[in-house]
């Protein structure tokens, strides 16, 4: 049907204007009715499929939407559509990196927690990382919460704490809540202090005060767990108001915290709290107690203690602390009783020993004595708990009672040796003797008994007079009698020996006492005293010694020195003289005098000895013995002044009385009266012809009166008759007999003779190390006798002062010999050789010349000239003048020298050397050199351990001057062994003899001379020199190196030295010579024509060299040989009449590979007095630099001394 047909015609329900006001009515509607884009979202804002769907339309409208699209990517990732999530995260703009950020993170997180095996450490350290590092400021309060939430399931709750702090910061509405979280976490993320901190800020902004208490609560937790007890401790007593009056919780941890920090007036505040609120509550009182002790407070603590232990019954460790601060407040008697009710609840060996000991301690014997005997069931006991066992029934007195417990014991414990000792102890008081030695056989068995345990078992035998079974018991072979040293042993078994009549043990125990010093009773004394004189007279003496100390008696003391004398016991013989001397009325008896004065010699006291001889002489004028012995000491001092004017004045009564014919005839000859002293050794002869010693010191007065066949026959029949016969056991026989013996043979079969003879008594002793000192002297082994001088003391030997002497000469010993000298009574020879080994050279000197006179025996004069002759030799005073030519081989220098030498002090000499000469060689123009004047002036200083030298070295000629000087200082290290050190500075080099014309040289030498025994020496050099021409031109340097040994075949008569050495010289010369030093220089002109052109130097040899001047190496192995009697041409002259000497050498110089010999001889005569004439000369085949020339020397001078 058409529209426009008429025949249908529409009828309107409605009009335009209705149409339009229904549309506008609707529209109205719909706009009230639509609340926005949300409400196309699920009334519980969770996602689903249709939302996510409009999102998406909706940002597909609205691209630009950031807020549509961070929630499209909120509700993907709460559906698990990661992947769109992501795709949206990429389309976020840059401006929002850090909301992309988070939206990866929590995508990242969320796959991580998804996954089934869990996530690994490194993926959820980095998650973690990656929240503590995410900005927060564009965080929605949402998106907040959900990252807190993942860091809590990631478990960092220190990380997720403070996001909870900036939620509290964001959403202020919910402040508590969040702050609470944040506290909460913290403490989980061990952050207390931060957790704290939080606590407070609650604690502040919260208005109800029912809350108070528990947030203080959890502060106070928070800072001790943060270690901040003293903070804590002080937080509480500042919020101490807000107690409810049941705060035992918050009061303990404010106890705690104060305790921790020391803050005992805040522990006492909660403790006073906590106890005003809970008076009865057992913690309460437990804090208290536990504040008393931790202050020191335990007086105060002692009470709580008991509440607390009357509340718990059995708990140890307040028991164990209320036994200690019992002992610590002096309850000791409570705190055992705490001790004992701590044992009984289990067993502790070492409570149980602190209570027993506590027991024994508080004489609580009867509380001790269980403790003790219920340890003896458990184990054996220690020797300390025994012996505590027994004293605590010893202190109840309950022997029975100890005795069972003993008994039981040892059949527990058999092995137990103190047990069974203390029952044989318990039986030895009770006198249960047969019970006793049936304990002692027991301990012999089982354990073995002691000297002291057998002494108590023999006197238990003996007190049921069993004396043969008492013997037995000491006797016994387990005894092991020769290591007993307790003299309560021998003691009684001397006792049981006597009466048992064994006189052998008898005499064997009272030795063994007496080796012991242990005293014996007078009847012992005297039985065993007459057994020793027949055969140990040693021991006689010191039974004789106690008898002296015992009563006193003179007679004793006579034997007793006199057996101590010639036994050679000099240490009893002193000690027997001080205990006289202590005594009254000892002064009448000779003996002590004589005593006295022997003992004086023997300490080397001979001034002390000769006040006691002429007191002894006043005090007893008829007793020639104190005459003899006082002339003896003049002698043995050497005082020939004393000695002479003895003999003048005792002339008369020496011829009465045989006692003086000895001392007389050896002080004449001391005196050097020979002829006196003979006639008073035959006097004595004829009335004593057998005695030995006598017939031998006539043989040596023969022999020093010059009559040697008449000594020697003398000596041969002496020994020959001492042969025949058993010699007496006579020391001073023996040492006649051995030096008879070493005279006439060896020493070595003297020494062997001695080793023969020897008895073992110290008497002997002393004559064996006499003659082995003597035979040591004899074979020049004086190096060690030191060694046996020392010993020889140690033994209590007598050395004598010769040996003394000669010892410390040999060892330099100044001190030693100050000492000697300052005592005196050294012979002339012996104080000369003293002063000159304490660097006394004038000294000695004038003593030396001071005793030459024929009052002295020959060879001690002799010996005196000897010694003066090595002093001249060594610094001789005098002038002398003479002329002297040297040829070095091709080069000779000839002129007159002067000498003049003087000491200057004793200890100061100086000597002054000239010579003016010239020489005489084809390699020199003399002209230039003229005439050579040289002079040397020695200053010698004598010091302590050597000689330090001075040198000034000058010469003077035409060409060049020459100014020098040197140093040098001896070291006598040892009698035998001599340092020097020599430094030359510009001296003398007369290693060549173009050398000595044109050089000079300086040095460093080190050198040393050592005598190996008196014969053999050894002297060595090593020097380092720098050679240089007048001028001062270097030469070269080089080391010089030289080694000889001597032999001195006879000292005199004439002296012959044998002698081997080796020379060597190595020197680094320069290419050329200066040419000042060279007369002319050949020239060679354009033309080829040479010619010489003249430079002024004195050396004539065309291109010449240094080695014209040294040779690069030198060396030279010899052996040569002297004869000589003096030394002719030195400044004094050593021997009357005349002096002699022929010197001659041969060696190899390796180096020219040629042989070298040289011969030289000399004579001197004595003309006008004292003064001397020489003429020397010698020959020397190739000298060195010689360029194979031979050269030698001659020389005539005229010398004369200064002195005598």
């Amino acid at each position: 049907m058409m529209c426009s047909s008429p025949v249908v015609k529409k009828t309107r329900l409605l009009s335009p204007w209705t149409l339009l006001l229904i549309a506008i009515l609707v529209g109205v509607l719909l706009v009230v009715s639509f609340s926005g884009k949300d409400a196309l979202f699920p009334d519980d804002n969770k996602p689903d499929a249709v939302s996510v769907n409009y999102a998406e339309l909706l940002l597909k409208a609205d691209p630009d939407n950031q807020e549509l699209r961070e929630q499209l990517i909120g509700q993907l990732i709460e559906l698990g559509s990661y992947d769109a999530a992501r795709r949206h995260i990429s389309e976020l703009p840059v401006t929002a990196s850090n909301l992309a950020g988070f939206f990866e993170l929590e995508l990242d997180t969320l796959e991580a927690l998804a996954k089934v095996d869990g996530i690994d450490a490194a993926t959820n350290a980095a998650l973690v990382a990656r929240i503590q590092a995410l900005p927060r400021a564009d965080l929605t309060v949402e998106q907040l919460k959900r990252q807190a939430r993942y860091a809590l399931a990631l478990g960092a709750p220190a990380v997720a704490a403070p996001i909870y702090e900036t939620l509290a910061v964001r959403d202020p509405e919910q402040k508590a809540e969040w702050l609470g979280q944040a506290a909460k976490w913290f403490m989980a993320g061990s952050e207390p202090a931060r957790a704290a901190d939080v606590y407070k800020q609650l604690l502040a902004d919260e208005k109800n005060p029912e809350k108070h208490l528990d947030l203080i609560y959890q502060t106070v937790r928070a800072l001790r767990g943060g270690g901040q007890e003293s903070a804590a401790a002080i937080f509480l007593s500042e919020h101490m108001a807000a107690l409810s009056g049941q705060d035992a919780e918050l009061l303990h941890e404010g106890l705690q915290a104060a305790l921790g920090s020391n803050r005992y007036d805040l522990a006492v505040q909660f403790v006073r709290a906590w106890r005003d609120q809970q008076p009865n509550d057992m913690r309460a009182i437990q804090a208290e107690f536990d504040l008393c002790m931790a202050s020191g407070d335990i007086e105060a603590a002692w009470p709580l203690g008991q509440m607390l232990v009357d509340h718990d019954l059995d708990n140890p460790e307040l028991l164990t602390t209320m036994g200690k601060l019992g002992e610590w407040i002096e309850q000791p008697i409570d705190a055992l009783d705490y001790w004992e009710r701590l044992l009984a609840l289990s067993e502790d060996p070492a409570i149980r020993e602190h209570t027993w000991r506590l027991a024994a301690q508080l004489f609580e014997f009867d509380r001790a004595i269980p403790l003790l005997t219920e340890l003896s069931e458990m184990r054996q006991l220690s020797n300390v708990e025994l012996d505590s066992l027994v004293y605590s029934y010893e202190s109840l007195g309950e022997p029975e009672e100890e005795e069972q417990w003993l008994r039981n014991y040892i059949k527990a414990q058999p092995g137990h040796e103190l047990a069974w000792v203390r029952l044989q102890q318990l039986l030895e008081r009770t006198q249960q003797f047969e019970a006793e030695i049936q304990v002692w056989a027991q301990l012999d068995k089982r354990f073995g008994v002691s000297t002291s345990g057998r002494i108590y078992w023999a006197q238990a035998h003996w007190q049921l007079f069993d004396e043969e079974a008492a013997w037995q018991v000491l006797v016994a072979k387990n005894a092991h009698a020769e290591k007993i040293t307790d003299p309560e042993y021998w003691r009684l078994r001397a006792e049981l020996a006597w009466v048992t009549e064994n006189d052998q043990d008898t005499q064997d125990s009272f030795e063994r006492l007496l080796a012991l010093n242990e005293p014996l009773y007078s009847a012992d004394r005297e039985q065993l005293l007459s057994i020793y004189q027949k055969v140990d007279p040693p021991r006689a003496l010191a039974l004789l010694v106690s008898f002296w100390h015992a009563r006193h008696q003179p007679e004793r003391l006579a034997n007793a020195l006199d057996l101590a004398q010639q036994l050679g016991d000099w240490e009893q013989y002193a000690a027997l003289v001080e205990s006289a001397n202590k005594l009254p009325g000892m002064e009448k008896y000779p003996a002590l005098w004589n005593a006295r004065a022997q003992l004086a010699l023997r300490a080397g006291d001979n001034a002390k000895a000769e006040r006691i001889y002429e007191q002894a002489l006043r005090r007893f004028p008829t007793q020639n013995i104190y005459r003899e012995q006082l002339l003896w000491l003049y002698i043995a001092q050497g005082r020939h002044e004393d000695v002479d004017r003895a003999l003048n004045k005792w002339q008369s009564i020496a011829r009465a009385d045989g006692i003086m014919w000895l001392p007389f005839a050896s002080a004449n000859l001391m005196l050097n009266r020979t002829e006196r002293a003979l006639a008073w050794f035959k006097l004595y002869l004829q009335a004593n012809p057998d005695n030995l010693l006598v017939n031998a010191a006539y043989a040596d007065a023969l022999e020093n009166s010059g009559y040697q066949e008449a000594a020697l026959r003398s000596r041969s029949k002496l020994l020959k008759q001492m042969q025949a016969q058993i010699l007496p056991a006579d020391p001073d026989t023996l040492r006649t007999y051995l030096r008879l013996l070493g005279s006439t043979q060896s020493q070595n079969a003297a020494t062997a003779q001695v080793v023969k003879l020897a008895s073992g008594s110290k008497a002997m002793l002393q004559v064996w190390f006499e003659q082995f000192t003597t035979q040591l002297s004899a074979n020049g082994q004086t190096d060690i006798t030191g060694q046996w001088l020392a010993w020889a003391s140690g033994q209590g030997l007598k050395v004598e002062r010769y040996e003394q002497l000669s010892e410390a000469l040999r060892t330099m010993n100044r001190s030693r010999l100050q000492v000697e000298l300052d005592q005196g009574g050294l012979d002339p020879l012996q104080e000369t050789e003293v002063l000159a080994a304490l660097s006394k050279d004038g000294p000695a000197h004038a003593y030396a010349l001071s005793h030459l006179s024929n009052q002295y025996p020959n060879a001690v004069s002799n010996q005196l000239r000897d010694r003066l002759a090595g002093v001249i030799e060594t610094t001789p005073q005098g002038a002398q003048l003479g002329w002297q030519s040297q040829d070095f081989g091709g080069l000779k220098l000839q002129g007159t020298r002067t000498a003049i030498a003087r000491n200057v002090t004793d200890d100061w000499y100086a000597r002054l050397d000239l010579f003016d000469g010239r020489y005489d060689s084809q390699s020199l123009d003399e002209s230039v050199i003229g005439t050579e004047r040289n002079a040397e002036l020695l200053l010698q200083h004598k010091m302590g351990n050597g000689v330090f030298g001075i040198l000034f070295d000058g010469s003077w000629r035409d060409d060049e001057d020459r100014l020098g000087f040197g140093l040098f200082r001896t070291l006598q290290l040892t009698s035998r062994d001599l340092l020097r050190v020599d430094l030359d500075v510009h001296r003398e080099a007369d290693d060549s003899g173009l050398m000595r014309a044109l050089g000079m040289r300086d040095g460093l030498t080190v050198g040393g001379q050592h005598n190996l025994t008196a014969r053999d020496q050894i002297a060595w050099s090593i020097g380092q020199q720098r050679f240089q021409t007048r001028q001062g031109d270097d030469l070269g340097s080089g080391q010089k190196y030289s080694l000889e040994y001597n032999h001195t075949l006879f000292f005199a008569g004439p002296a012959w030295v044998l002698r081997t050495g080796v020379d060597y010289q190595r020197n680094s010369l320069e290419d050329t010579l200066p040419e000042d030093l060279l007369t002319r220089r050949e020239v060679v002109n354009d033309d080829g024509d040479d010619f010489f052109v003249p430079l002024g130097g004195a050396l004539a040899e065309d291109g010449a060299t240094p080695e014209a001047l040294l040779e690069e190496r030198y060396g030279q192995l010899y052996l040569g040989t002297s004869w000589q009697r003096g030394l002719p041409g030195s400044l004094n002259r050593s021997h009357p009449q005349y002096t002699w000497f022929v010197d001659m050498q041969a060696g190899w110089q390796w180096v020219e590979h040629e042989i070298n010999y040289a011969i030289s001889t000399g004579v001197g005569v004595e003309v006008l007095g004292d003064d001397e004439l020489a003429f020397s000369m010698g020959y020397q085949s190739a000298p060195q630099n010689g360029d194979g020339e031979p050269g030698g020397t001659a020389a005539i001078t005229y010398s004369t001394r200064f002195g005598r």
